[in-house]
């Protein structure tokens, strides 16, 4: 699932690849993860939208498309839900804590 987050996948696609029925996989899913496939699914592309966020200057739309949520608002939607944050406000917040990290002096360099 990973590897196509920006697919459309439904629980009939994840079932047919793992070549398990949906009530098998989801049962087995659930039993591994404590999610369902679609939970899981779900939170891998929030997260994969968080690593977008972090190290892009990419517009919403975009991290929205390549993550696999589709639109802006369904990006906002779910990273809201999942965060309690905006895409926005996450992007600002992440890149003030970073530049805010001073690294210490290597000593075997000049």
């Amino acid at each position: 699932m990973e590897a196509n987050l920006h697919h459309p996948l439904t629980l009939n696609d994840i079932a047919g690849r793992a070549q398990l029925g949906v009530r098998s996989l989801t049962r087995r899913f659930r039993a591994e993860t404590g999610l369902t496939p679609l939970q899981y699914l779900l939170r891998m592309r929030i997260q994969h939208a968080q690593r977008l966020l972090e190290r892009t200057d990419d517009p919403v739309e975009r991290i929205a498309a390549r993550s696999g949520l589709g639109t802006p608002a369904n990006l906002r939607h779910h990273f809201q839900r999942a965060t309690g944050t905006s895409p926005t406000t996450y992007r600002t917040a992440f890149r003030a804590l970073v530049s805010g990290i001073t690294w210490p002096d290597r000593p075997d360099q000049p």
